[in-house]
């Protein structure tokens, strides 16, 4: 460590972090540091040579702008920064998400078509793609 104390600790407690597990989900009120925290804590497991994926599903754009993206969108994309190879983003997309579950299993397109103008399965998707907590 080459930091202060104090970075030092906080550093160490993140490694830890890190080495200890295989999922983290950050949650909270808005605005306590979620996003900065998923992105510290991705770009420390990906620095430490662990494959790593950072979600998010707020569409305001802070996880792409905190690691220097101008986008995301429902398919992850490797974040390029120095030293890291194996960090990717993705803003997951719940309505997009749902239609792509029927388009792949509903069977042939003029199931996936009715499915997909039922009222009830849109207005389903629609209530779930706006919930963001």
């Amino acid at each position: 460590m080459s930091g202060t104390p104090l970075q030092d600790a906080r550093a160490r407690r993140l490694g830890d972090v890190v080495a200890e597990r295989r999922i983290v989900v950050c949650t909270g009120a808005g605005g306590v540091g979620k996003t900065t925290t998923a992105a510290a804590l991705a770009l420390q497991a990906a620095k430490a040579g662990r494959r790593t994926a950072v979600l998010t599903i707020d569409p305001a754009r802070r996880l792409a702008q905190s690691l220097g993206m101008p986008a995301l969108d429902n398919t992850p994309r490797p974040v390029h920064v120095e030293g890291v190879q194996t960090l990717d983003a993705m803003m997951l997309d719940m309505k997009r998400t749902f239609d792509e579950v029927v388009e792949r299993n509903a069977g042939d397109q003029a199931r996936v078509e009715r499915i997909m103008r039922n009222r009830f399965y849109q207005q389903l998707t629609e209530t779930l793609a706006g919930t963001q907590e």
